[in-house]
């Protein structure tokens, strides 16, 4: 299962579920009990190290780092 950055539209709460996608549309917010709930879109650290045999070459990818959530 998934886990979903919320932000309530009505009280501006961040939060996070790990739930189905069908339960994703039945959440409520925690702080105000608000259903208008809106999916946040936040980056994903994405990191790896990889060479290739009778190479001494390796690459690494590194998405950009966020503040932090919440």
């Amino acid at each position: 299962m998934p886990s979903y950055d919320l932000l309530c539209s009505d009280c501006g709460h961040k939060f996070s579920v790990f739930c189905s996608i069908s339960a994703k549309d039945q959440q409520r917010c925690p702080s105000c009990d608000s259903p208008n709930i809106k999916t946040r879109f936040t980056a994903v650290n994405v990191s790896g190290t990889g060479s290739k045999s009778g190479s001494n070459s390796s690459s690494s990818f590194s998405a950009p780092r966020t503040t932090g959530f919440g």
